[in-house]
């Protein structure tokens, strides 16, 4: 900064001296010229004495003339050489000056970007600094979410008026088309011009930038090159917000799903095994009085506790199996679920078929979590209630989700009684938190006929690929 105002100090010294030498021009001009015209009177007096007069008289004057005009034209030359280089200097100072702060706001623009923690501090910065660029009076950020839905903020004028705007100069169509910022002149009575800039992460189009001048304008190549610059950071800033929401919402999920887990595991340990084993023992403090007085009684009793033991051993078995961590990290989402459907079938001698040939290659964190509840949550509801054979567990996409069937061709039940039965409060909570993600859940049985579970979650419009439907 210094240094440009050092520059700027000798441009404004050296138009100081262009406008000395103007005025000097003249006056040095008639001195010289009146010099030759002494110098050949004296010459002409002196070394030419024959000379005749009216011949002195026109030497002195076209010597005095000819010298003034050298040095008039001379002067002048030289003056207006300076001023071209002048300028030149002048005109790469203001460059200087104009990459300057151009440099400056980029910079300022990237420590808002870094300061900003949210993403509505992003769409602020999103509209202020191309608005204070090229001094709109109205400015407008548009952002597509994965369901296709726009959100639109609006500076400066109404969204309602911007949205009339829009319309008016075609900006989506023309944004959605192009990749580059486009200067959209209006006409048939529309005296406004939008520069739209456009929002991309890859070849993904995340929305853009609407800037509103009052009058057509060009926008000089620099300005444009800036302005695209500025929409590139903004955009990378706006995925990147996107990708921490949805990490946290995948934490979030995934510390529900654990908190709901242990809530689980406690109430089965609660209403089954601690129950079960109060229970014994009440019975064994009435066992010692039936030793010796009703030992055939006794034995029923004993018999009746291995049953009950059995059972409870494979009902801790199973919670144990529960808290076993599935190896996702390791095995993806399709090969952890599927190890872990075999070995949950394993237990129980099933015969179980796993179709999981349909799911998406890339399923969100958030989801994988809640889908693997739901698997969970019904095969556990199979091998308490069900007194299955056969279970089958299916994975594919539909209508740009994910689609979960288990089915079993156990006792069933008829409808409106799933409510009553003992856990099944644990699928209420899938039915709950997957409607909390525009999700749907359904449970199809009779009596005798066997029970179809069906989940569907919605996936984001990167994960849904079209054809699987």
């Amino acid at each position: 900064m210094a240094e440009l105002e050092r520059e700027q100090s000798h441009t404004d010294a050296a138009r100081t001296h262009w406008h000395v030498l103007l005025r000097l021009r003249w006056l040095l001009g008639g001195i010289i010229g009146l010099a030759f015209a002494v110098g050949r009177t004296l010459e002409a007096l002196w070394l030419d004495a024959g000379t005749p007069r009216d011949r002195v008289y026109a030497d002195v004057a076209g010597w005095g003339l000819l010298g003034g005009l050298a040095i008039w034209l001379t002067l002048t030359w030289v003056i207006r050489q300076e001023q071209r280089y002048q300028a030149g200097l002048e005109q790469a100072l203001r460059e200087q000056q104009r990459a300057n702060s151009q440099l400056a706001l980029l910079s300022e623009v990237n420590r808002s970007i870094v300061d900003s923690a949210t993403l509505d501090e992003i769409l602020d910065a999103a509209m202020t600094f191309p608005l204070r660029l090229v001094r709109a009076h109205a400015a407008a950020v548009l952002l597509l979410d994965p369901a296709g839905a726009i959100e639109t903020r609006a500076n400066g004028a109404p969204a309602s008026e911007l949205a009339r705007l829009r319309k008016l100069l075609g900006v989506t169509e023309r944004v959605v088309e192009a990749r580059r910022p486009q200067v959209i002149q209006g006409d048939h009575g529309v005296a406004e011009t939008c520069l739209a800039l456009p929002l991309h992460d890859g070849m993904a189009l995340l929305g853009w930038i609407e800037l509103y001048l009052e009058r057509p304008v060009e926008i000089a190549g620099d300005e444009l090159s800036l302005l695209e610059t500025i929409a590139n950071e903004i955009a990378e800033a706006i995925a990147s917000a996107r990708r921490r929401s949805r990490e946290e919402r995948a934490v979030y999920q995934l510390e529900r799903a654990i908190a709901d887990e242990r809530a689980r595991i406690a109430r089965d340990i609660h209403d089954g095994i601690a129950q079960s084993l109060a229970f014994v023992r009440m019975r064994v403090d009435l066992w010692t009085d039936w030793i010796e007085r009703d030992p055939a009684r006794l034995r029923a009793e004993l018999a009746e506790l291995k049953t009950t033991l059995r059972e409870q051993i494979r009902e801790l078995r199973r919670a144990i199996f529960a808290l076993r961590p599935v190896q996702f990290d390791e095995l993806g989402f399709v090969g952890g679920l599927r190890r872990y459907i075999v070995e949950f079938a394993g237990q129980h001698d099933w015969d179980i078929r796993v179709d999981l040939a349909g799911a998406p290659p890339a399923i969100p964190p958030e989801v994988e979590a809640i889908a693997f509840r739901v698997v969970q949550e019904a095969l556990t509801n199979v091998a308490r209630h069900a007194g299955a054979s056969v279970v089958e567990v299916t994975i594919g996409q539909a209508d740009d989700g994910l689609r979960l069937v288990v089915r079993d061709d156990g006792k069933g039940f008829e409808p409106g009684e799933a409510p009553d039965i003992p856990g099944h409060v644990g699928l209420r909570q899938m039915r709950e938190r997957l409607a909390a993600l525009r999700g749907q859940l359904t449970i199809l049985s009779r009596r005798g006929s066997g029970t179809e579970l069906r989940a569907w979650i919605p996936l984001p419009a990167e994960q849904s690929v079209s054809g699987h439907h």
